[in-house]
């Protein structure tokens, strides 16, 4: 009884602390982007600004996500290793490969877009794992874990890859042409004999992101489906 009331303790904080921490970079985004608009900055300007204010915690607190995948591997919570080593390996590329390493990635439409969608998810997400430790979701709450992913997976995925109608490519594909230039990538002749482009990395990540996606999102409906069944035999 002692360990799981530890074990829920440390839960309680991770999961609190984590919520904190999207809950601001939310409320940094969704901020900026306001007063960037109102000052008649153009998207590419908005988005700037954005990441001039939210990259900070938005690496910290994406970073934490890690513990979510040794959380999985040792059986503190019952979420499938598979699918969150998936998803939060999918974000920490898009953070530090993407627009860390490329400045054009994050400075257009898609950043903001993205980040709102990540934390318009996390927040409820991250809410209902703390209360769910002590059996204490309100229904709105327990509607929102299981709803919102429905339109904020989708445009979260749109700010991660996609054409945007103006022309403006998104930030996994805008990147490309700065790290066709042969940016990061590891060239022969070295020590270790090997060569890794950059550039050929993302190629290759777009090109298994797109059949992941289904999947993820099959995932979730999965998931939801479940925790309606659950409700339903209770």
């Amino acid at each position: 009884m002692a360990k799981n009331a530890l074990l829920n303790l440390y839960l309680l904080a991770f999961n609190g602390a984590s919520c904190a921490g999207w809950a601001y970079v939310l409320y940094l985004t969704v901020s900026t982007v306001l007063k960037a608009h109102e000052a008649g900055q153009d998207w590419n300007e908005v988005a700037q600004s954005t990441w001039d204010v939210v990259s900070f915690p938005l690496k910290v607190v994406q970073t934490m996500a890690v513990m979510e995948i040794v959380h999985a591997a040792v059986g503190f919570v019952r979420s499938p290793l598979g699918s969150t080593l998936m998803q939060v390996s999918s974000r920490l590329w898009l953070v530090w490969a993407i627009n860390v390493l490329c400045p054009v990635s994050r400075y257009q439409f898609g950043f903001p877009l993205m980040v709102a969608s990540w934390g318009l998810v996390e927040v409820p997400r991250y809410s209902f794992y703390a209360l769910n430790l002590y059996n204490a979701v309100p229904g709105f709450l327990f509607f929102l874990r299981y709803h919102l992913f429905m339109v904020l997976y989708p445009s979260g995925v749109l700010g991660e890859v996609l054409c945007m109608v103006s022309g403006e490519v998104l930030c996994m594909v805008s990147s490309l042409s700065f790290l066709s230039t042969g940016a990061y990538a590891i060239q022969l002749p070295n020590t270790h004999n090997i060569s890794i482009s950059l550039y050929v990395v993302v190629i290759l990540v777009l090109l298994v992101y797109v059949p992941g996606l289904p999947v993820m999102y099959g995932h979730m409906l999965t998931q939801r489906n479940r925790a309606y069944s659950k409700t339903k035999t209770a």
